[in-house]
């Protein structure tokens, strides 16, 4: 709620007191949630991680296996460390999910709370559950298996999910990052060129692609474009000779907005912000989740700018809270203004790491010391700038372990050799509450290596980067393994030329602009063969020995250096699945578990290679990655199902009833009006006037030929071939087994001509049906669904004739045109086939008319109706009226066992006849006792049962069975209604009870209509 103040003691303690340029957070509203059932609050922008650990929370779950306390560690969804429930939905990535109002966390994976986990004593034994304890202690006898697999799966796992997942419809905030949701809107976009990734280098080969006329779609998973820009705080140095030295000396954070805006104002630039790329198909087809809705991008050209992202090293307790990755610690600082300790330990092997230093520093948190294993830095100015502020540095120096139970208090850090071994003897113990680890990037290659495109590694930058790129694919920027502004920018300005020059419409565009963007191309490839060159000496001169797992004597025997954060993999459990065989990565990926968890190898592939890589003897590259394989990120299954495809149909006058303020509701694919001033106002217009109802979606059938007769005798249980011309009759469609399927009227206006209603929703089903049956019996009987191309209004109530006859010269008394009978003529001067029928009880005309009619018709109506007091009624009304009349709605009143006999439906069906569908069915039924029948109730009390009560005996002693309909009737001033009950009810005033709200309510048995059972007023 806005206005509210902070409830966390301490919360302000913990943010900057200024906003930083790049901030997301909005300080003048306040937003109140719940955490485990305490009271908590966040500006609005805040993610529920940023918010809790402003607010002094350090411990965010409990880990897979061993139940260790786990802190934040990527802050940007790549971790499985902050995963918690949020209004009943599991697994939601707290660093990511922006705070709502009112939403419910929870922690999970924990028992009695996260603080005190009981189940933390798992960690105390973990030498006994090594790597595959489970195949190799239960397997024999197989019995042992069964009687532990649920205590195991009982302790570890993740998440559970609730019977009742709030807001499971909803469609959650604008920013498009709701989960909160059971459904996917599906949609299809196409682009000349797709560009993944939104930052520097994806935004400049979008700005270059559209600049040469291509369109271009960029998708990136962050609410703002920019990438590390946005979040870095570093002041900008630019060459001139990338085009674009005026943003040198500028503040990252402003650039990026300045480019975001580039792009946003193209008219042929789509972009996709908070939208995940999880998978690439076959023919550039991009799959893509942007909230609630699942996109399918199509592109002739796709560019990856899909950049890096860092992940641990593995050293002693390097998974305890508050040991942070370098870009967690400034998405932290500079996006969500928060503080994220007092006294920091920077450990780096490259040059980000002091970006980060100078990013705490900037913070107010006092930096106790610098660790780079390199002996040299590439950027010492930097590097003096820290020294200069009384900080320890050391060069050539590692960290061994981490220290704390729940939260760090200290590192013991080593000098390394220059075999990237610790030095023993060399220790030093430095105390702090905050470790920040830059201690290497991994390419995020996944969704290029899916195209088809291959990866090697690359032993001076030691990562994998893009090799043998397939037709119309093209990358830039840090998925390269290059990691600097100026190479990235001219390598997305290339990249997304060169996929605009290669476009199959750029061969039909004018010479000279394609000349002069080759031209273009060639120097920008040849300025980044240049800088790629000087970056990869300036690699040679600094790099450092690999420390990535750190070695020393004993520390094979280690239990706590985590290789996999996710499944609580450990060093030693690398090298014991290696040395029992699975030394292939492929299978050790299997066996151990590693890279299978939540964040699918992002933290823990590049570790797991060098450990393999270590024991088995073999290189990275001859040990190699695992295969990519979509999706890249866990993806709901609800995104992965396909598409809940609802066609909307509306009336010739749908808009004319939203002009008279009808509330308007679903019926099967239609839309209709439920009710347009109330329910007792339209019920008197018809009952002491007239009314007037849009009923256009029936189902409207022709029927023609010779034999149309002879089809409808043996597809309807009625008789129709004797039917004569004028003239309509009900009739009731059943199955070989004599269920009924459908209902409706019958008219036959000429001959060979027949006029059939349906039900709303079965209109296609009697179509196929009848044609079915036609063909099967060879009749010369062709059926037109001519629904679409029809309109209908029922005119009804005792001034219908009255109104209908200011519009018409068809003669409507009573003995022209008597009850059940039709005539061809035109009302308000259009041709219309008029049907005096009464489903509401009242005298009535079903009105049928082109479609195109429809307006016009239903202001005639209303015009010509004022003097008599007309007035339109809806659905909930119809309903009231023919429940009145007792008037059987199928599908409602019936269900998938009932038959015409037990529906009371049983004058429909002519024995008589030689034979027809369903017939010996019913001739069976007809002979035993049914076990159930349709009847009318009208309740004792004031009680208005729902359709589905329960229905019992007098005595509340036994079920007999359910309501199907049930309303409130103003003729009889009770509720009346219908029910299917068993057979020794089937008698006038039989005493049966209602279950209704949770109570049982008497009720008497009716079998006559609640109204006019006479029929008279339908006959007037």
């Amino acid at each position: 709620m806005e206005g509210a103040r902070p409830t966390n003691s301490g919360e302000r303690d913990r943010r900057s007191k200024e906003p930083s340029p790049s901030e997301l957070l909005d300080r003048s509203k306040m937003l109140n949630f719940e955490f485990n059932g305490r009271r908590m609050s966040a500006f609005e922008g805040d993610t529920v991680a940023s918010a809790l650990y402003a607010s002094g929370v350090r411990i965010f779950s409990r880990s897979f296996k061993y139940h260790r306390p786990r802190g934040l560690l990527c802050v940007s969804g790549r971790c499985p460390n902050c995963l918690m429930s949020v209004d009943g939905v599991p697994n939601v990535k707290a660093c990511t999910e922006r705070v709502r109002a009112g939403m419910k966390v929870k922690s999970q994976n924990c028992w009695p709370s996260l603080e005190h986990d009981i189940f933390s004593v798992i960690d105390k034994i973990g030498r006994f559950l090594p790597v595959g304890f489970y195949y190799k202690t239960f397997i024999n006898p197989p019995i042992e298996w069964s009687r532990v697999e649920w205590i195991i799966r009982r302790l570890t796992g993740l998440g559970d999910i609730e019977e009742e997942i709030a807001s499971a419809t909803g469609k959650g905030p604008k920013d498009g990052r709701s989960i909160h949701s059971s459904s996917f809107e599906h949609l299809n976009l196409q682009a000349d060129v797709a560009v993944i990734g939104g930052g520097p280098s994806g935004i400049f080969a979008a700005l270059e692609a559209g600049n040469a006329g291509a369109r271009v779609v960029l998708v990136d998973d962050q609410p703002a474009l920019g990438g590390h820009l946005r979040y870095s705080g570093e002041t900008l140095s630019i060459d001139v000779a990338t085009g674009e030295g005026a943003y040198s000396g500028l503040k990252s954070s402003a650039v990026a907005s300045t480019l975001e805006k580039a792009v946003r104002d193209r008219p042929n630039m789509t972009v996709l912000d908070n939208s995940t790329a999880f998978g690439i198909y076959e023919s550039n087809l991009i799959g893509i989740v942007r909230g609630n809705s699942v996109i399918r991008l199509r592109a002739e050209q796709l560019v990856f700018a899909t950049g890096a992202h860092e992940f641990p090293s593995v050293f002693q307790n390097n998974d305890l809270p508050e040991v942070f990755l370098g870009r967690g610690i400034q998405r932290l600082v500079n996006l969500y203004g928060v503080i994220p300790g007092k006294r920091a330990v920077v450990v780096s092997n490259n040059d980000s790491g002091l970006g980060v230093a100078r990013t705490l520093m900037d913070a107010g948190v006092k930096l106790e010391a610098y660790i780079d294993s390199r002996k040299a830095v590439g950027a010492p100015e930097t590097l003096a700038e820290i020294e200069d502020a009384k900080v320890q540095t050391f060069l050539g120096w590692a960290v061994k372990e981490a220290r704390g139970s729940k939260h760090v208090s200290s590192v013991v850090i080593c000098e390394v050799d220059n075999e990237g071994e610790l030095v023993h003897g060399t220790e030093r113990v430095l105390s702090c509450d905050l470790v920040s680890l830059s201690t290497g990037f991994e390419t995020e290659a996944w969704l290029l290596n899916q195209t088809g495109s291959r990866t090697i590694y690359d032993e001076l930058l030691r990562e994998f980067i893009p090799r043998e790129l397939k037709p119309t694919v093209y990358v830039c920027g840090d998925l390269t393994g290059i990691h600097d502004l100026n190479i990235a920018i001219m390598q997305g300005k290339v990249a997304g030329l060169s996929a605009a020059v290669n476009l199959p419409a750029m061969e039909r565009s004018s010479e000279l602009k394609v000349e002069y963007q080759r031209k273009s191309l060639e120097t920008y490839s040849r300025l980044v063969s240049q800088y790629e060159g000087k970056y990869r000496e300036g690699m040679k001169r600094t790099r450092g020995p690999d420390v990535l797992v750190v070695e020393y004597p004993g520390s094979d025997k280690m239990r706590k250096r985590f290789v996999c954060v996710c499944e609580d993999v450990v060093a030693k459990d690398i090298s014991l699945a290696t040395f029992e065989g699975f030394d292939d990565i492929e299978t050790l990926k299997r066996y151990s578990t590693v890279t299978m968890g939540p964040c699918q190898g992002k933290m823990c592939s590049m570790p797991s290679l060098h450990l393999c890589s270590r024991v088995t003897g073999r290189s990275i590259a001859q040990t190699g990655r695992t295969v990519s394989r979509p999706p890249y990120v866990p993806v709901a299954m609800g995104a992965l199902a396909g598409a809940e495809l609802h066609p909307v149909k509306l009336t010739g006058i749908h808009y004319k009833h939203i002009e008279l303020g009808a509330r308007i509701m679903d019926m099967g694919e239609w839309k209709r009006p439920h009710v347009y001033t109330s329910v007792e106002e339209e019920y008197k217009a018809v009952r002491e006037s007239v009314g007037v109802i849009d009923v256009s979606t029936l189902g409207r059938l022709d029927v023609k030929g010779r034999d149309a007769g002879k089809l409808l005798d043996f597809v309807y249980t009625h008789i129709f071939s004797t039917l004569k011309v004028g003239k309509s009759r009900y009739g009731v469609i059943c199955d070989d087994a004599g269920i009924v399927l459908d209902d409706g009227t019958v008219t036959r206006l000429s001959e060979t001509h027949y006029f059939i209603t349906t039900t709303t929703g079965n209109v296609e089903f009697v179509e196929e049906w009848l044609v079915w049956w036609a063909t099967a019996l060879r009749l010369d009987a062709y059926i037109t669904n001519v629904t679409a191309g029809l309109g209908a209004v029922n005119v009804a109530g005792p001034k219908a004739r009255d109104l209908l006859q200011k519009l018409t010269t068809v003669d409507l008394s009573s003995g022209a045109f008597p009850y059940m009978s039709s005539a061809e003529g035109e009302v308000a001067g259009v041709p219309c086939i008029l049907l005096r029928i009464g489903f509401v009880g009242e005298t009535g005309w079903e009105i049928h008319f082109p479609a195109e009619f429809g307006e016009y018709f239903w202001d005639t109506l209303l015009e010509a109706g004022k003097e008599f007091g007309v007035k339109p009624f809806g659905v909930e009304t119809q309903r009231v009226l023919r429940l009145e009349k007792k008037h059987v709605i199928v599908g409602q009143d019936t269900d998938a066992l009932s038959n015409p006999f037990e529906a009371d439906m049983a004058w429909t069906v002519k024995f008589e006849k030689e034979d027809f569908v369903g017939k010996a069915a019913l001739v069976a039924a007809e002979k035993k006792e049914p076990e159930r029948m349709l009847v009318g109730f009208v309740m004792k009390d004031s009680t208005v049962a729902h359709d589905g009560d329960q229905v019992f005996s007098q005595d509340g002693s036994r079920h007999i069975g359910f309501v199907t309909s049930s309303r409130f009737s103003p003729k009889v001033a009770r509720c009346v209604g219908m029910a299917l009950v068993s057979p020794e009810y089937y008698k006038e005033g039989s005493l049966i009870r209602v279950k209704s709200d949770d109570a049982l309510n008497g009720a008497e048995v009716t079998l006559a209509p609640f109204y006019d059972p006479e029929g008279k007023r339908l006959r007037a």
